[in-house]
């Protein structure tokens, strides 16, 4: 099984989602998308995503969602994740 096979890529999604906590994440970040998108504030292919500003509680309301680009959300990801290792590295 190669990792560009379909066979690979099959098996890859159904183990990421296998955890039911990693999946109901996932259906809130599709519902925020569509949610902005009904509002026109982001069209397929436009490179911006919907990001939730508390990523504690991932609610969608919209005073909770904002579109940035996809960069500065990976960055932003980035640096919650890093400041998160360093936190419980230090205890």
């Amino acid at each position: 099984m190669t990792k560009n096979s379909k066979e690979y890529a099959n098996w890859y999604y159904h183990n990421k989602y296998k955890n039911e906590k990693t999946l109901k994440d996932k259906v809130k970040r599709v519902l925020a998308r569509r949610l902005m998108e009904k509002k026109w504030l982001v069209q397929k292919g436009d490179w911006k995503e919907v990001d939730h500003i508390s990523w504690v509680r991932k609610w969608n309301a919209l005073s909770n969602l904002r579109v940035i680009t996809r960069k500065k959300n990976r960055q932003l990801w980035q640096k919650k994740w890093v400041k998160k290792r360093l936190l419980k590295s230090n205890k």
